[in-house]
């Protein structure tokens, strides 16, 4: 059977891989995981007006969670192409494995196993909408997954935990007034109050233990006349930490600093923060229980340390939105190279038969009443 199931999660996998779709536009993807959920008899909710659903193995009225995230990333601009550079269709392809493998187990009474099939990770909106679709309603556990790079984790070793950094995104517009080239003081410019502010994030300085940063991704300015000043200028602001209050005081700085910057230039700034995701706060429990997990599948020898990561996740909405939910996100090791979100990332596959029965297993320990561990 290991044998049989370690071919279909490749085959899933591959399927996946090969039908990428942006966030918001998952509607191939969803049919698919429906269709295969189904196929072992669970009960699939797809949602209504979003791509994405909630499936059921049980009756509850405790749930113990799985989430797998189903968009790929864009690449290219408007014009350009989707791929699974960031690992989901092997997230998607190890959580359908997990369920399989649920679906031959005994789960105590009054327990079931729900799914997640969470649209838009990317963007960091997809958590939320499921939160209000009160997708936690009864859910004790969650637990969510995701590959890491070679750097980080060896090829089929796995960490309980993975504690991921904050990250949020200021878009900010300035407006001035336009004016001739050659008559300046007739204007507004609204580049300079841009350059000004990108001299103050290098003075934001936090405890040198802290990990942060702050730093200007993108501007536009000006129209099709070069002799004229443009009197309106926008730019990106992107904002990480390791911690939800570094960045929550990073975002009041900046705001801050826009208002002064305002008043030196005469003209108005508006910054409008949006795309946040939290930093991970990993349930101890949660932890623990995927590093017993990671013991009674791969062993010991393959249980490496919880990893700490710059990069974000919109999985941390949930325990955000539900403090008191035992949650935490297995890091798998597949050689990952040369890094996440990279055109052409590169992973090996044989460890996801193994990260699915770590999840299936994880599953099974939570749903102990009451957990021994």
């Amino acid at each position: 059977m290991t044998d049989e199931l370690a071919e279909q999660i490749l085959q899933w996998h591959k399927w996946l891989d090969q039908h990428p779709e942006r966030a918001w536009q998952e509607q191939v993807t969803t049919a698919y995981l429906v269709h295969q959920l189904e196929s072992m008899g669970a009960r699939c909710h797809q949602l209504e007006g979003r791509t994405g659903a909630i499936v059921e193995l049980g009756a509850g009225p405790r749930w113990v969670a799985l989430r797998a995230d189903l968009d790929a990333i864009w690449m290219g601009g408007e014009d350009g192409y989707a791929v699974h550079s960031c690992g989901h269709s092997a997230h998607m392809a190890i959580v359908l494995g997990a369920v399989h493998l649920l679906t031959q187990a005994d789960l105590p009474e009054g327990v079931g196993v729900r799914v997640l099939l969470q649209p838009a990770e990317e963007p960091g909106t997809g958590a939320l909408d499921l939160i209000r679709r009160g997708a936690l309603e009864g859910v004790s556990h969650l637990f969510g997954l995701h590959l890491r790079p070679a750097d980080e984790l060896g090829s089929g070793d796995f960490a309980p935990a993975l504690h991921s950094g904050a990250s949020e995104t200021g878009l900010v517009t300035v407006v001035g007034q336009d004016a001739h080239g050659a008559r300046p003081h007739q204007g507004c410019n609204a580049i300079d109050p841009l350059v000004a502010l990108h001299q103050v994030l290098p003075t934001l300085r936090f405890a040198p233990g802290e990990s942060y940063s702050a730093k200007i991704t993108r501007i536009r300015a000006g129209g099709g006349s070069t002799n004229v000043i443009p009197g309106r200028a926008e730019c990106a602001i992107d904002l990480r930490s390791q911690r939800n209050e570094v960045l929550r005081s990073l975002r009041e700085r900046i705001t801050a600093a826009a208002a002064g910057i305002a008043l030196t230039y005469d003209v108005e700034i508006a910054i409008e923060w949006c795309e946040d995701t939290p930093g991970a706060e990993v349930h101890p429990e949660a932890a623990e229980i995927f590093a017993w997990a990671i013991r009674d599948v791969a062993g010991e020898e393959h249980l490496a340390p919880e990893i700490v990561t710059p990069g974000a996740d919109d999985f941390h909405h949930y325990s955000q939105g539900r403090p008191e939910l035992r949650s935490a996100m297995l890091a798998v090791g597949v050689g990952l190279r040369p890094g996440l979100h990279h055109p052409d990332v590169t992973y090996d596959t044989a460890p996801l038969l193994t990260a699915a029965e770590i999840m299936a297993r994880a599953v099974l320990l939570a749903a102990q009443p009451p957990l021994h561990i």
